[in-house]
């Protein structure tokens, strides 16, 4: 049986809906972000893919949406929370709106901070960087899962080890497995597998709740370069708009 990775960022949250800068804030999901976890779902189970283990970060609307998921495939899957997939800590942009950012920032501050690999926000105040780290989806982790900005690159830092210690391991004894997390910590895992250029990655836009799979070549990579979304209309209009957005 031939390994598979799917990666599915969560269904649409509160923030999302709000258009606002969410980093490690713990919000829920929408009643649209759960239909549209619970279509991801179906989706995995119309291709006849059920995962031998999900992987999700610590964060509400990412084990939400495994839930549900999981609800939609009729059957309850090991799954365990993994704070490095956890998303990016937007620094003192977290909760700002977005439509704000960049009437602050500037077009071209605004994208930098928002695509590139090393644009890196202020850091957020010494208060709410202790009500982050009192919330219950961080209460306990390491000092690493809670910086008081990231940029990018500091993401891949903490997801490579996740992908080449946990993740490869399980495809390529011929598991599937199913990770659930958020824009840029799935930004950040592209990068990794797909070894993605700067321009390749600012581009890189995956909208919430539309699953995209990688299977196992002979060679032990990770193929299709980019992966392939398993509804690819669906998924392409969706990443459109994330775009028009300004990216994730």
């Amino acid at each position: 049986m031939t390994g598979t990775l799917t990666l599915l960022r969560h269904g649409e949250s509160t923030a999302n809906e709000a258009g606002t800068f969410t980093g490690l804030l713990d919000v829920p999901l929408t009643p649209h972000g759960r239909r549209q976890a619970s279509a991801a779902g179906w989706l995995l189970r119309s291709n006849h893919i059920t995962p031998d283990v999900v992987v999700t970060s610590t964060l509400r609307r990412a084990v939400r949406t495994a839930e549900l998921v999981c609800d939609a495939l009729g059957t309850q899957l090991p799954t365990e929370a993994v704070w490095q997939l956890n998303e990016r800590n937007y620094g003192a942009l977290t909760g700002m709106t977005k439509t704000d950012a960049r009437h602050t920032l500037g077009d071209d501050e605004y994208m930098r901070l928002r695509r590139s690999r090393t644009g890196t926000p202020p850091p957020m105040s010494l208060q709410l960087w202790e009500e982050l780290r009192s919330s219950s989806a961080l209460h306990g982790l390491p000092d690493g899962a809670l910086r008081r900005t990231e940029a990018l690159s500091d993401v891949i830092e903490r997801v490579r080890p996740v992908l080449h210690d946990r993740l490869l391991p399980m495809v390529r004894s011929g598991r599937s497995v199913l990770v659930v997390a958020h824009g840029n910590s799935l930004r950040a895992l592209c990068a990794c597998i797909d070894d993605l250029t700067d321009p390749e990655l600012e581009q890189l836009n995956l909208p919430t709740g539309q699953p995209v799979q990688y299977h196992l070549a002979p060679t032990g990579a990770l193929v299709p370069r980019g992966g392939a979304f398993l509804d690819p209309v669906a998924a392409q209009h969706a990443a459109a708009l994330v775009a028009a957005e300004g990216g994730t």
